[in-house]
């Protein structure tokens, strides 16, 4: 009998999707359940069992995802539309892994359980074909076009405990939190409270805290004096920023499939490094690093949002940011407060501020200097005016 692998979180529509592929396909069931975030390996794998299937593979990847998923997005300051990449950069780590298994059983059919309306439909089945072109792949929710009350239906004939559902859709892992559905979808109503879950309202924070943020080769190691690993950090980071109001974000997003949705994003932690790592890159790299880093910047989110993570121009773009955040190094000094990050200090050995130039107190800049640099630097816009004999208009 030809075997599926299924991509599986326990929940409603992957349990429907076990015995369906088992009685109208005619195929055994492999399932493989990672644990990114905070998923409960024993229960789902007991449940899974209880369904029939054959093998139930179980996970915890979250290392593995910080130090070679997170990282990369730290390099490149991922950002997408304002917010950093969460659910996206996942979902290359679970389709790779299925990939692996896939072959490791004898599964010749990967399914996922993607709706045909989202992003991540098009990131497990890029990522799948770019690295195994022969492997078939389904989304059940999508090719049979499934919807909430065929699935309890089916559910209860078929003697599949139905979980309670929360009041959102919600995706989570270490590096952030992701909510839709509901009353998030009527966009002409406030965020209702229940929404947040890892950040605290502004409103109900406390009167702040300082937090110290060291960084090597361009990602964070040590948080207040001590050395953690990047999951780690991540993981503390969440807390400390959630709990002083950073990292909600309340946005309205345009998908790859061509249509917007309104996503609520709880991303303290990321939040946080992001904008401290940003700001030491400011200190560290000169004027074109930084204007060139901002554009391969935005080309590493948006391939990477588009599920276009194996795409060989990501290996040109990976390289490049590696290369600069070999001198993003030092030490920042960040007081939270009601969801706002403000500067105390920063520091660094690579640092290209130079206090003697810039200050005003001293004499050390030659400025006559300018007036020669000036006299060179105006020539492209002024004989440029004078030979189409631009007039300029002069406000009365």
């Amino acid at each position: 009998m030809d075997k599926v692998l299924l991509l599986y979180s326990g929940g409603l529509d992957t349990s429907v999707m076990v015995k369906w592929i088992q009685k109208e396909m005619n195929k055994e069931v492999v399932t493989l359940t990672l644990n990114i975030g905070n998923s409960n390996l024993e229960e789902i794998k007991e449940k899974a069992i209880s369904l029939g299937v054959s093998d139930a593979i179980v996970m915890d990847v979250k290392n593995e995802f910080a130090d070679n998923y997170i990282k990369k997005e730290i390099f490149a300051d991922g950002m997408y539309e304002g917010y950093p990449l969460s659910t996206a950069i996942a979902r290359p780590l679970m389709a790779e892994k299925a990939v692996y298994y896939a072959r490791e059983y004898g599964c010749d059919t990967i399914a996922h359980g993607s709706t045909g309306k989202g992003n991540d439909q098009v990131r497990f089945e890029v990522t799948v074909k770019a690295i195994d072109e022969n492997i078939n792949v389904i989304a059940p929710v999508r090719d049979w076009n499934m919807n909430r009350p065929d699935e309890i239906s089916y559910a209860r004939k078929n003697g599949i405990k139905i979980p309670k559902d929360g009041k959102y859709s919600v995706d989570e892992n270490i590096w952030g939190r992701s909510a839709e559905g509901s009353t998030i979808e009527n966009i002409a109503n406030p965020l209702e409270d229940d929404v947040y879950e890892w950040v605290s309202p502004p409103e109900e924070t406390g009167n702040g805290e300082t937090v110290d943020i060291e960084f090597q080769n361009g990602i964070p190691h040590a948080i207040n004096g001590i050395e953690y690993s990047l999951e780690e950090i991540v993981e503390k980071m969440n807390i400390i920023a959630g709990r002083n109001g950073i990292g909600l974000i309340n946005h309205m997003e345009d998908r790859v499939t061509g249509i917007k949705s309104h996503e609520v994003y709880e991303v303290p932690g990321a939040m946080a490094i992001l904008h401290a790592h940003k700001m030491i890159e400011s200190l560290t790299l000169n004027k074109y690093e930084i204007d060139l880093k901002e554009y391969m910047d935005s080309q590493w989110s948006n391939f990477t949002y588009n599920g276009l993570w194996h795409d060989p121009v990501m290996e040109h773009i990976n390289n490049f940011e590696y290369s600069l955040n070999k001198y993003v190094n030092g030490k920042i000094k960040f007081k939270l407060y009601k969801g706002n990050m403000i500067l105390k200090s920063i520091e660094s050995d690579n640092s290209i501020y130079n206090y003697e130039k810039i200050s005003y107190d001293n004499s050390n800049f030659n400025q006559d200097s300018a007036r020669g640099f000036i006299d060179i630097y105006k020539n492209n816009t002024v004989y440029t005016n004078n030979a189409r004999k631009q007039k300029i208009d002069v406000i009365q």
